[in-house]
């Protein structure tokens, strides 16, 4: 009360309280009468002098007890904020979790440690009975979170005394080890260019013996969890052990450089190393045989296949995990191939820490038809009339296996003194209104808006690039353009409803599947279009006339060197197509890319109803842990025996490059005209944005730099021949120092261009004439999403870049160049329609 008196709350004055109480009670025992002055005293003296000593502390801590709980016995108490929150079986577990971590951040500043790791466990104990002081002391610890709060609470579990009681639930594994993954020697553009990478440290985890572990040609490749600060892979030993049983594959955990040491972007360039370095070697770095069998000596015997390898990532690992597929998909410098499959677990996909949901948004949780999702799309767009601020009751628990719920009413309830109830909340209403799931759980028991804040500063404040929470994908991938979303390899999502990361993780999955939807219409387009005209063995020509390979790098790629690898599948279509026109790779391409699998089928979402964050670290003492394990351990199984995830191209860039660019040009053209009448879902992100214009009152525009091909009218007339290496290569030197990783354009867009048919008539002009012709200055077609050096920043922008076009062949006078240039937004949108016209006009009377 003495520093509330004097408006200075402290931990000084509340000891000095504590020692003004003690000594003045001490000087009133000491000074006071044997018999007391007051007759009521004596009359209470008398009472308990016939009492021996030991029942009366027992009254005097009764006594207390009553007095401090009184309220509740006459129903005059508060409401309980967490009331029907979540699943008994969770609150259970989150009570658990927090006279932990009242414990050891209570101890955390004992020295030595020994004695730390003994007295920790010993005040979790005393925390259990008094669950309100755990939750005010953990709450007082996170209001004020450093890193070293952060880890204290979080690593835990690898204290001596817990880590021994919790031995049932790791079990024994004949392989669980640290490990170290050298990396290749041809490491990528960092940046960190001062700070070498050392080799990647790792936890290896397999349930059998070395050579059984050789011989393995699976793989779960898991990024762990831990706000990007704290945790490394042996806090997850738990479940990665049952998994290892389980699944009996391997499993190499990454235990990746951890902020504010290590901050944006390391984690994700670390972690794609090491993943690109065990797709390299084909496991060979983690103790696999590699690219060939071998017998007991340790000779070649054969060639092995390539090991099939499924990515999992929890919270922050599973923004990393993300990260790393989304660089497979744009990588160019080195080609890498994307896991076989993706597996999510609550992860933490935006930065953006928004109050209210897009209208965009929301109707794609609207639209979704998941069954997963119903309960979550009821009490989202539903709202209480006189209580809009009450959180959704949770059932009493829940079956994650059989998705079974039971919502029974407790006998207290029913019993309940009718005159004590509450006035009922009002009407359940439909809300146009809906708050983010980051602000509707702010008093979350496992994540508070106090870390969520902690964690994004300590990972971002460091970073040697600026982050740009609102178009830089790889810190939040939710924002990721729909032709990488596309691409995607198939998807599994597990979160708790009461996650204040749910609505990141539901409008990521839906983005992800609107994205393969459109991509999945385009090819069924494409499909008719190949029937009518035949297969591309017949017409291959025009189908992909004018469609260039893009200049994927620059400085020494600039060249045009590494635009070959690019055309070796059409280079490969036509000489098949001469000598053979029944075996023509485009056919197999075409059947086989992953545009041409169901969406519903390629992305999965399950919400547990009641639960939150983080209940993987829950294994102990929570059933429905328990459940999720065998669940995702049943999802390992399931993607590892889908045969179709090995056959599908489309995903690498260097599988079908031209096939893909195709498709994904057409898809882009059907968003941009706005023709395409099944797109029922609005983007969650807007269309120019993820094309190079910011939002706001100013953006800058990137111009198209598509137009600096030399292309003769003959050659596009004749199939398109290849570029020559000069031609690729002239570009300024200052876009070669930019800070972003280099991008070129795709085709322009340009309606009836039957670039995509299996003929080359139509009534509009071909993307190759519309090249030759030369397009307006101001035309700016999309922006494609090529390989990012790990310190590039999607969406960001360089100043002062500017680009000579090269001359067509047809057209000898030469362009104007290509500048950046500062307008609005709307000026661009309206800019782009006009110059559209305008190229359309001119292509059409030429």
């Amino acid at each position: 009360m003495l520093d509330h008196l004097l408006g200075r709350p402290s931990p000084g004055w509340k000891r000095s309280q504590v020692l003004v109480v003690i000594l003045a009670s001490i000087y009133f025992l000491r000074h006071s009468d044997r018999r007391p002055k007051w007759r009521f005293l004596r009359y209470i003296n008398s009472l308990l002098g016939r009492l021996p000593p030991w029942k009366i502390a027992a009254l005097s801590l009764l006594g207390a007890y009553v007095f401090e709980n009184g309220m509740h016995l006459l129903f005059l108490n508060a409401p309980e904020p967490f009331a029907k929150m979540y699943t008994r079986n969770f609150f259970r577990a989150t009570w658990i979790m927090s006279a932990l971590d009242a414990g050891f951040l209570t101890c955390m500043g004992i020295r030595p440690k020994w004695l730390r790791d003994l007295v920790s466990p010993i005040m979790s104990v005393v925390y259990l009975f008094f669950p309100e002081a755990a939750d005010a002391t953990v709450r007082k610890f996170r209001t004020n979170a450093t890193v070293e709060i952060m880890r204290c609470s979080w690593e835990k579990s690898t204290s001596p005394i817990l880590y021994a009681l919790t031995f049932a639930d790791r079990g024994f594994l004949p392989i669980r080890k640290d490990v170290l993954i050298p990396l290749s020697a041809n490491q990528l553009p960092s940046a960190f260019p001062n700070m070498p990478k050392p080799h990647v440290k790792a936890r290896l985890f397999f349930n059998g013996s070395k050579a059984q572990l050789a011989k393995a040609s699976q793989l779960i490749f898991q990024v762990p969890g831990g706000g990007f600060v704290t945790m490394s892979p042996k806090n997850h030993d738990d479940y990665v052990s049952s998994w290892a049983r389980q699944v009996n594959v391997p499993i190499i955990s990454i235990n990746y450089g951890k902020a504010p040491e290590f901050p944006y972007p390391w984690a994700l360039e670390e972690c794609f190393e090491a993943y690109r370095s065990i797709v390299e070697s084909n496991g060979e770095v983690i103790g696999l045989d590699g690219w060939h069998e071998k017998d007991a000596a340790g000779r070649n015997i054969r060639p092995k296949k390539k090991i099939k390898i499924v990515m999992v990532g929890d919270s922050a690992g599973g923004n990393l995990a993300i990260g790393v597929v989304m660089k497979c998909i744009e990588s160019v410098e080195e080609r890498v191939k994307p896991p076989a499959s993706l597996v999510a677990i609550y992860p933490c996909l935006s930065f953006d820490l928004a109050c209210w949901m897009p209208s965009s948004q929301l109707q794609m949780i609207r639209a979704d038809s998941s069954s997963s999702l119903t309960t979550l799309i009821d009490k989202k767009l539903h709202m209480h009339k006189l209580a809009p601020l009450r959180t959704s009751e949770a059932p009493r628990s829940i079956n994650v296996i059989n998705d079974s719920v039971d919502r029974s009413v407790s006998w207290y309830h029913r019993l309940r003194p009718k005159m004590f109830q509450p006035k009922p909340p009002g009407p359940y209403i439909p809300s146009t209104l809906s708050i983010t799931s980051r602000m509707s759980y702010f008093n979350d028991r496992i994540i508070s808006p106090e870390l969520l804040r902690g964690m994004a500063l300590l990972y971002l404040s460091a970073s040697p690039v600026v982050p740009d929470i609102t178009h830089d994908y790889y810190l939040s991938p939710v924002l990721a353009p729909d032709e990488v979303l596309s691409r995607f390899p198939k998807t599994y999502c597990l979160v708790g409803e009461k996650d204040p990361f749910v609505d990141d993780t539901v409008v990521f999955a839906a983005r992800l599947r609107e994205a393969k939807a459109k991509a999945h219409r385009e090819w069924d387009r494409v499909r008719e279009r190949r029937q009518r005209s035949g297969s591309f063995s017949s017409g291959h020509a025009p189908a992909f006339n004018g469609m260039r390979a893009r200049t994927r790098s620059f400085g020494e790629h600039g060249n045009g060197s590494d635009l070959a690898p690019l055309s070796k599948t059409h280079s490969n279509a036509k000489s098949s197509s001469s000598g053979n026109n029944d075996a023509n790779p485009l056919d197999d391409d075409f059947e086989h890319h992953v545009f041409s699998q169901d969406p519903d089928q390629m992305v999965k979402v399950k919400i547990l109803e009641g639960i939150s964050h983080a209940f993987f670290q829950m294994v102990t003492f929570l059933p429905e842990a328990q459940q999720a394990v065998r669940l995702t351990s049943g999802w390992f199984q399931e993607l590892f025996r889908d045969e179709k995830t090995e056959q599908l191209v489309g995903v690498a860039p260097d599988d079908a490059p031209e096939l893909t660019e195709m498709m994904v040009h057409e898809m882009e053209n059907m968003e941009y005209q706005g023709t395409d009448s099944s797109h029922d879902v609005t983007n969650s992100m807007a269309y120019y944005p993820l094309k190079g214009v910011a939002p706001g009152a100013v953006a800058y525009q990137r111009m198209s730099t598509h137009w600096d091909t030399a292309v003769s009218t003959d050659s596009n007339e004749s199939g398109g021949a290849p570029l020559q290496a000069g031609q690729a290569g002239n570009r300024s030197k200052s876009h070669e120092q930019s800070d972003t990783a280099g991008r070129a354009a795709k085709p322009l867009p340009c309606s009836g261009s039957g670039s995509g048919s299996g003929s080359g008539s139509g009534s509009g002009p071909t993307a190759s004439s519309l090249r030759a012709s030369g397009p307006s200055p101001g035309v700016a077609g999309s922006l494609g999403n090529l390989s990012r050096g790990p310190g590039s920043i999607p969406g960001r922008t360089s100043t002062g870049i500017a680009m000579q076009l090269q001359p067509a062949a047809a057209k000898p006078s030469p362009a104007p160049p290509v500048v950046m240039q500062e307008v609005s937004l709307t000026s661009v949108v309206a800019k782009r329609r006009s110059d559209m016209a305008d190229v359309l006009r001119h292509a059409a009377s030429s």
